[in-house]
């Protein structure tokens, strides 16, 4: 979707009926929806609110939504805003489609969504080449007595810990 002209409250309900008509054409097609603001002579943050909202609306319909800006003011209220930070803001078109392939591959490859926050796993000592354990500084330490919860040392710059 390539827009121009001024994206401000009075044009809010347009450009949301605009930005959901190219949606659901994106949900019927490869699931991908770029928004090039390239033209945009002004982009308002309530209107950047409202894509951004919108785009989660989306995203959990299996639409992927991208704005598109090369002017770096709206990227800097886009990522400083909570409301805004989650809208993908790219400064190409082609960084938009190379970051929509990426996620896809990631996601097929995986078999998990690169957005979704990591697990979270239980503290497990590395096991070095020679069988011994190791442990990077500050790892939890397992130990018996009064010891128990101890934190592995900071070791000098070039120090070996086997």
């Amino acid at each position: 979707m390539a827009a121009r002209g001024h994206a401000d409250a009075f044009t809010l309900p347009l450009w949301r009926e605009q930005v959901g008509k190219a949606a659901e054409v994106a949900a019927g097609g490869d699931g991908a929806l770029i928004i090039n603001a390239t033209r945009l002579e002004f982009l308002s943050l309530r209107t950047l609110a409202a894509t951004a909202e919108d785009a989660c609306r989306y995203r959990r319909a299996g639409v992927e939504v991208y704005l598109v800006t090369p002017d770096p003011e709206i990227v800097r209220l886009a990522a400083g805003d909570s409301r805004t930070a989650r809208l993908p803001v790219r400064s190409t078109v082609v960084s938009a489609l190379t970051a929509i392939q990426l996620r896809r591959r990631t996601t097929r490859l995986t078999g998990r969504d690169p957005d979704r926050a990591p697990e979270i796993a239980p503290d497990v000592p590395r096991s070095g080449q020679n069988g011994r354990v190791r442990f990077r500084t500050g790892d939890p330490v397992i130990a018996i007595g009064e010891f128990r919860g101890a934190v592995a040392p900071t070791l000098a710059p070039g120090t070996d810990r086997d």
